[in-house]
C-alpha cells in the first residue's frame, strides 16, 4: 500500500462520523422506541385527529386517520411488538411517517426527545430479533437510558405491504452478466428479496450486512469485475454515506457507479448523496426500478 493510498479503515476513521438524527419516544409500557427523523413527515396530536376504527384482519392497523385531508393507515407499534395495547385516548402522539412508498401513522405513548447518533454508537440486533435492528443508548432526564431502533421494513412486511417472495409482474428477460452487482443492506428482508430477485434476472452479486462487509468485499474483487454498487443509507459500523464517500474518494473504485436503495427518501436526504456523486436513487421496495437501473448501468 503507497503512502498516498492509505488503507480505506483509516481513511473512514479519518472522516467525521456520520451521525443519524433519532426521534426517542415512549412506547404504551413506557419503552423507549425511536425511529430516524428523515422518515418522519410530522408530529400529530391523537385527539384532534379524525381516526375511523375500521376493522381489519390484521391487529397492528389500529384505524384510519384522517391526516393532513388524507386517509393514512394507523398502526399500533405496541401490538407489534407484542406488549399490552392501550386505550387509543392513552396514545397522545402519532408519528406520520413516509417510508417503503407508503405513508402511515404510528401511534405513540410520548414523545421525548430528538438525539444525534453516529453508525458507530448503534449496534445491530436485528439477528436476536428481526423487529428490532438496532439498540443504543439515549440520555434522558440526565441519565443513560437502553433505546431500540425498530425495524421499518420488517414492519411494512407484517402488515402485507411488502412481500419480499412476491413475483415480479413486468418484463425482466435475464441480463447474464458477469459482473458484480454489490448490495449492502442491513435489514433481513430487504436483502433475502434483493438476493432472490437478482438471482432471478441471472445477475452475479454479492450481498453484504452492512457498509464495513461491503467495503471488506470490494478490497477483495477486481475493480474492473465490479458493475455497480446498490447500498442502503442506514447501517451500522459504516453506513450508505461513508460507504459512498469511501468509493468515490479511490481512484481504483471511483469509476463504479453507486446507486441508493432506502425507503429515506426526503430532499436533504437526495441532495447529500448527490454532492458525493451517487448515480441514483431507489425507493424501497421498487423491482421494477431497479431493474432497469442495473439493466442500463451494465448496458453503458
Amino acid at each position: 500500500m503507497s503512502k498516498t493510498q492509505p488503507h480505506s479503515n483509516e481513511r473512514i476513521l479519518q472522516d467525521s462520523l456520520n451521525t443519524q438524527q433519532l426521534a426517542v419516544f415512549f412506547t404504551g409500557n413506557g419503552s423507549i422506541y425511536a425511529i430516524n427523523i428523515s422518515k418522519v413527515k410530522a408530529f400529530i396530536i391523537t385527539e384532534e385527529t379524525a381516526i375511523d376504527d375500521t376493522p381489519s384482519d390484521n391487529k397492528i392497523i389500529a384505524g384510519i386517520a384522517t391526516i393532513r385531508g388524507e386517509p393514512i393507515t394507523l398502526l399500533n407499534l405496541d401490538t407489534w411488538l407484542g406488549n399490552p395495547t392501550l386505550a387509543l385516548s392513552e396514545y397522545k402522539l402519532i408519528i406520520f411517517c413516509q417510508f417503503n412508498n407508503k405513508q402511515v401513522g404510528i401511534l405513540i405513548k410520548d414523545m421525548l426527545n430528538i438525539v444525534e447518533k453516529s453508525s458507530h454508537e448503534l449496534n445491530y440486533t436485528e439477528n436476536q430479533n428481526p423487529k428490532i435492528i438496532y439498540s443504543t443508548y439515549v440520555t434522558i432526564s440526565e441519565k443513560e437510558q437502553f433505546c431500540t431502533i425498530f425495524n421499518t421494513e420488517q414492519l411494512m412486511e407484517d402488515i402485507g405491504w411488502i412481500d419480499k417472495n412476491i413475483p415480479y409482474t413486468f418484463e425482466a428477460s435475464p441480463l447474464n452478466n458477469e459482473k458484480y452487482v454489490l448490495v449492502a443492506d442491513d435489514s433481513r428482508s430487504a436483502r433475502e428479496m434483493t438476493a432472490s430477485f437478482l438471482e432471478k434476472i441471472n445477475q452475479k452479486h454479492k450481498i453484504y450486512n452492512n457498509g464495513q462487509e461491503l467495503q471488506k468485499g470490494i478490497e477483495m474483487i477486481d475493480p474492473n469485475e465490479i458493475a455497480l454498487i446498490i447500498t442502503d443509507i442506514e447501517m451500522p459500523l459504516l453506513d450508505g454515506y461513508q460507504v459512498a464517500k469511501f468509493i468515490k474518494e479511490d481512484n481504483r473504485y471511483s469509476h463504479i457507479p453507486i446507486i441508493i436503495n432506502s425507503s429515506m427518501a426526503n430532499d436533504a436526504v437526495r441532495d447529500k448523496m448527490e454532492k458525493i456523486g451517487v448515480a441514483g436513487f431507489i425507493e424501497k421496495p421498487n423491482l421494477q426500478l431497479m431493474y432497469e437501473t442495473i439493466k442500463e448501468k451494465i448496458l453503458n
